[in-house]
């Protein structure tokens, strides 16, 4: 079984179904909303430990509702979230799609906790990072933050993969 590491984002998704993506200064209704987990860290994360892996999260969300319901939902499915900080004072990100009847989507998001991952944070998890065979991250967080777990799995010959997305 291999041993997964996931540094990223935590986002509570709010969907917002629609018939059309609205032009500059329209003003449209909603046909209906939905709320799931998301971010693409912990995206990733899900879908590793759903194929055998065994996975551990570092991250952050706020202590709020989106905070609660992510951290559940992520146990739930098995993810170690030993290195995922609580946050006092910022809530968890969220992200907010516009999605049309056609399929095409507008997205919104606010890093809310998401961005507070230190470099500091990442040292402290040093022991979770090289008893990974791999570790994943993506642009979602703070890049010095991905950066400096980099650095402790190249130190430990520890694969990393690197999701270049949102582009920066």
């Amino acid at each position: 079984m291999n041993k997964i590491s996931v540094l990223g984002s935590i986002n509570l998704d709010s969907t917002l179904h629609i018939n059309h993506i609205p032009l500059p200064g329209e003003t449209i209704h909603v046909t209906k909303k939905t709320a799931a987990a998301g971010g693409k860290g912990a995206n990733q994360a899900v879908a590793a430990q759903r194929s055998g892996a065994e996975v551990s999260f570092i991250g952050a969300v706020g202590r709020d509702y989106g905070g609660k319901f992510m951290l559940t939902t992520m146990k739930n499915e098995g993810i170690n979230l030993t290195r995922v900080l609580i946050k006092e004072n910022i809530d968890t990100g969220t992200a907010t799609i516009m999605l049309d009847e056609k399929g095409q989507n507008s997205i919104l998001v606010d890093a809310g906790a998401n961005a507070e991952v230190t470099p500091d944070q990442i040292d402290d998890a040093e022991g979770t990072i090289k008893n990974s065979d791999y570790i994943i991250a993506q642009f979602e967080t703070p890049i010095d933050a991905t950066i400096e777990a980099f650095k402790i799995a190249k130190k430990n010959g520890v694969v990393t993969i690197l999701n270049p997305a949102p582009a920066t």
